[in-house]
């Protein structure tokens, strides 16, 4: 499985990326901004999205809404840190699948990511500090 990973934070990309390669056996590509993912997601076909809301260029969340719209097969599992309804309701009618609240654990990235290995399309994961 091919995974793309769009992460403002170094570290965070970097964290996740190790993670996804060594326990999940995907190959991982990374992008610290909307217009590198945007120039990865046109030339290789990504089975997993991991977006974040804030990158430096521009929102995640309308990059993913335009690619669910394209492909509605994508696992697409949004990153953020606020606990907005309003998102997650948007998130939500736009195909995404996983909605996760930074920080989030290995675990909860674990199940997001758990879609795609059972085919799952309409998963609402929602974890928060509270938890």
């Amino acid at each position: 499985m091919k995974v793309l990973i769009i992460e403002k934070d170094k570290t965070v990309r970097q964290s996740l990326s190790y993670f996804i390669e060594h326990q999940k056996k995907c190959e991982v590509f990374f992008a610290g901004s909307k217009k590198e993912g945007i120039s990865l997601f046109k030339t290789i076909p990504f089975d997993i999205v991991l977006c974040g809301d804030r990158l430096p260029d521009g929102g995640g969340l309308e990059i993913l809404k335009e690619w669910m719209s394209k492909n509605p097969k994508l696992v697409s599992i949004l990153m953020t840190v606020q606990s907005d309804e309003m998102m997650k309701e948007e998130a939500k009618k736009a195909g995404i699948q996983g909605f996760l609240v930074k920080p989030f654990d290995l675990m909860q990235l674990e199940e997001a990511m758990s879609i795609s290995d059972f085919g799952l399309q309409s998963v609402e994961l929602i974890h928060d500090e509270r938890r």
